[in-house]
């Protein structure tokens, strides 16, 4: 987790944002999704995009739009379907559909939701003291951020489960415990 401060409106607000993948948890995205119904053969997906907090400030300072981080779409819950596919699937797993579906998706605003860019960017907007305090210095390291959309049964091709499975691989040899010689 990468911890970042922001002050603003009298108060102090720690964000926890989440290094990798595996820290975005099923609880969190089940409970910020609960109030939300899905439309039979509909998906709600999280698009979790992965960025500097460094690149999410000075392209707001800047007034840049779009963001140029890799895009994971996870598959969060499904509404009514018969689909076994669609119902074989587990929040938290990756889904493949295309991009411009991803594009063309209904964005579905959730306001507990204290991972979502719009959520951070508002809170930085009001910090007025932000590029003082960290002196520009904002790391790169890469965090995530999740948003939400809703995406029709058809438009996902497929998916990966959460867990890898071990296999033996022929094509290379890892071996621990081994020191670079000068």
């Amino acid at each position: 987790m990468k911890d970042f401060t922001v002050k603003n409106d009298g108060r102090e607000m720690t964000f926890h944002f989440p290094t990798s993948l595996d820290e975005i948890t099923t609880d969190y995205l089940e409970k910020v999704t609960e109030h939300i119904q899905v439309a039979d053969n509909y998906c709600l997906v999280a698009i979790v995009y992965h960025e500097t907090l460094g690149s999410v400030i000075i392209a707001r300072k800047q007034s840049k739009k779009g963001l140029t981080g890799a895009v994971v779409p996870i598959f969060v819950k499904a509404g009514y379907t018969e689909n076994e596919f669609v119902n074989s699937m587990s929040c938290k797993d990756k889904l493949v559909i295309a991009s411009t579906q991803l594009n063309l998706a209904h964005h579905v605003a959730c306001p507990i939701n204290t991972l979502s860019l719009d959520y951070f960017i508002r809170a930085i907007d009001n910090d007025n003291d932000l590029f003082r305090r960290y002196s520009n210095a904002f790391g790169n390291e890469q965090c995530f951020f999740v948003e939400f959309k809703m995406v029709p049964n058809c438009d996902i091709v497929g998916y990966y489960e959460q867990g890898l499975t071990k296999m033996s691989n022929p094509y290379l040899d890892v071996k621990s415990g081994v020191t670079a010689e000068a």
